[in-house]
Formats: C-alpha cells, sequence, structure tokens
C-alpha cells in the first residue's frame, strides 16, 4: 500500500520538474527584455545619425539660410550707425560730412507768439486810457541750407532764410529775405574708444533782413534782426544702447549799429547794442526700428546787455530775457538715404514761442547731394 503511493508521489513530482523545465526554456534571462530595448535605441540613435549626417552633407539647409540672411553684409547699418545717423538728420550741429561731399537741406519752421498788452495813459496821476489788447503774431520761415566737407573733420554750411510775418495787433504783413549765415564745424580730435566726440561750432550772421531798427515799428514787421553778429559753441554726445544722449553749449555777440533814427513814441533811437546771448540744450534720440525715431530736447537761451541810446542821450536797457522750449522731433526714413523730420516745440516761458512747428528734409532727394571728383 505503502509502495504504491509512493510509486504516485513520484510520479507527481517529475511531471512537475519537466513541466518547470519546458517553462524555464521558454522565459527570456533576466536582463533580456533591456538588451533588447537597448539594441533598438542604438539603431534608432544610429539612424538619427545618419540623417543628421545627410543634413550636414547638403550645400545649405533652412537653418542655414536663415542664419546667414541673419548675418551683417558689408555696408549694412549696425543699430548705433542707423541710430547716428538718424539723429544727426534732424541735429546737424553734433555731426560732420566727409571730405569733398556738399549735401543740402531745406527746413521750414512756423511760431506762434500771444501775448496781452495794455494800451495805458496817465496823466496829472489819472489813468485815462486803459485797454487790453490781444497780440498773436505769425512767423513762417523756409531755410535752404548747403553745407561741403572742406575736410573730413571740417564741414562749412550757408544759410538762405525767407520769412513771412504777420501780426494782429498792427495788422500787418511782410515777407521777404532773412539774414544770411555762414557756418562751420570742425571735429579737432579723432574718434577714440573710450573718449566722447567733441565737435566745435562758430557762425557769422549778416543783416540781409529787413532791419526792426530802420522800419516804422508801429506800423510794419521786419524780417531780419538788423545787426551782425557771430558765435561759437561746441557739442558732444553719446551712445548708450538703446538711446543717443547729447548736449550743446553756445554764446554769440552781436555787434552795435549806430546811426538810426528810428521813432518810438516821444524818443528817436539812435545807438543800439544788441549785447551777448548764449544757451545750451540737451536731450536724448530713440530708433524705434530701422524707419521711425524720435529725439526729445530741452533748449535754453538768454539774452543780456541790449542796450538803446536815444537822440537825447538817454539812454534804456531791457530786462533781460529767458527764453525755455521742450521740443520733440520724430524722424521717418522713407528711403534708406533719406529721413525727414517734423518737430513740436513748446514755450516753457514767457519770452519763447507758444508753438513752434518744423519739418526738415534733404535736398538730396532733388540731386542736390553729390561726391565732387
Amino acid at each position: 500500500m505503502d509502495i504504491k503511493w509512493m510509486k504516485k508521489t513520484l510520479l507527481v513530482v517529475s511531471i512537475q520538474m519537466i513541466a518547470g523545465i519546458v517553462y524555464a526554456a521558454e522565459e527570456p534571462a533576466l536582463g533580456g527584455y533591456e538588451a533588447v530595448d537597448q539594441q533598438d535605441a542604438e539603431k534608432e540613435a544610429e539612424s538619427k545619425a545618419s540623417e543628421s549626417a545627410e543634413q550636414v552633407a547638403k550645400p545649405e539647409t533652412v537653418q542655414q539660410q536663415a542664419s546667414s540672411a541673419l548675418q551683417q553684409k558689408e555696408g549694412d547699418a549696425t543699430k548705433e550707425t542707423n541710430l547716428q545717423e538718424v539723429f544727426t538728420s534732424n541735429e546737424r550741429q553734433y555731426s560732420l560730412i566727409k571730405k569733398g561731399e556738399i549735401s543740402g537741406f531745406y527746413d521750414v519752421d512756423y511760431t506762434y507768439y500771444r501775448d496781452t498788452r495794455l494800451d495805458l495813459s496817465i496823466e496829472n496821476n489819472a489813468v485815462n486810457q486803459l485797454r487790453v489788447e490781444e497780440d498773436a503774431n505769425h512767423t513762417l520761415t523756409n531755410t535752404f541750407t548747403a553745407q561741403y566737407g572742406v575736410l573730413d573733420n571740417l564741414t562749412f554750411t550757408a544759410s538762405l532764410p525767407l520769412v513771412a510775418k504777420a501780426d494782429k495787433l498792427k495788422d500787418a504783413t511782410t515777407a521777404g529775405l532773412g539774414d544770411i549765415s555762414f557756418g562751420a564745424r570742425w571735429e579737432p580730435f579723432p574718434l577714440k574708444a573710450g573718449r566722447l566726440p567733441l565737435i566745435l561750432f562758430g557762425n557769422v550772421s549778416t543783416k540781409t533782413g529787413d532791419s526792426p531798427y530802420e522800419i516804422n515799428s508801429a506800423t510794419d514787421l521786419s524780417t531780419g534782426k538788423g545787426y551782425y553778429s557771430v558765435g561759437a559753441g561746441a557739442s558732444t554726445r553719446k551712445y548708450i544702447d538703446p538711446v543717443v544722449l547729447f548736449a550743446s553749449v553756445s554764446a554769440n555777440y552781436g555787434f552795435k549799429e549806430s546811426g538810426l533814427n528810428q521813432r518810438r513814441g516821444t524818443r528817436t533811437v539812435e545807438e543800439f547794442e544788441p549785447g551777448i546771448s548764449g544757451g545750451f540744450a540737451f536731450g536724448f534720440a530713440y530708433s524705434f526700428n530701422y524707419d521711425v525715431s524720435m529725439t526729445m530736447s530741452y533748449q535754453q537761451s538768454f539774452n543780456t546787455e541790449s542796450k538803446f541810446t536815444y537822440t537825447t542821450g538817454e539812454t534804456y536797457t531791457p530786462a533781460d530775457q529767458t527764453s525755455s522750449t521742450l521740443a520733440i522731433s520724430l524722424g521717418v526714413r522713407v528711403n534708406p538715404e533719406t529721413i525727414i523730420n517734423g518737430t513740436v516745440g513748446i514755450g516753457l516761458t514767457e519770452d519763447a514761442p507758444d508753438v513752434s512747428l518744423g519739418l526738415s528734409f534733404p535736398l538730396d532727394i532733388v540731386g542736390f547731394g553729390k561726391k565732387l571728383r
């Protein structure tokens, strides 16, 4: 009985062992799945590498074309040179032109003064007349400017203004030639890294316009200042991405006019001394992109020590005048070599124009500018 059960037990155990061996033969070895995955990954990597090699072997890929297009070509304007060009197109006292080159500009400027005056008459300590008068003065100036590069660091300029005026209080208008002026800009030191550029400038202004001291001051208008003057100044600029900072200072001296015979009230003006005038300006220019830029500046000028001498020997010294203006200019590039600037100025003091408007563009667009051989 025991022998029979032992035989059955051995038979069952043998069957189980055989089944286990067969199952183990079909089971992959430990780590077999990972080995298969690693082989597939290696094959995929080799395939991608071969594809990349084929792309590199091509004459020029799309990525290479884009990179090549973005690279700066010779003669292309950098961001700095573009901003400098835009800035100096409007603020010309901060720049020079190359030797042998000539260029021209046309500027049209409009200024508007508005004032309130009292017409007052006092006799025997009593007011006989009191009238409030509103005065408005409109001035339109068309200026043609030519400049010539004598040397790379020396530029000569000449300006011809045509002036038109209208005065509401006098109910008068006039138009004619203004005061022709000549100037020069000189850069004494070559540009050097870490050093601010310095430009010295000077000008001589004539009295070709109608003098305010040789007309009937009660009914007529002038187109000039009425005396010769000389001036000098200096300017500098600094490029700090993405703007250009600039500043300038200047002074002018007017020569005395004598031999006058202008009636003013009950007296006659015989001599006039313009005195000394000067000013300063500072601001910044910012380029939005290659075609559009903006310049903002603050300008202040003063006039002092002027004096009138009358035929009676009496003298009169007017109060010192101070004029301050905030100007905003927008420059638009209409073609690769032409920039047109529009300017709006707001007067900040009583002696400054209430509003001033300006438009400037180079005459090169009509064939004026060229390089002399």
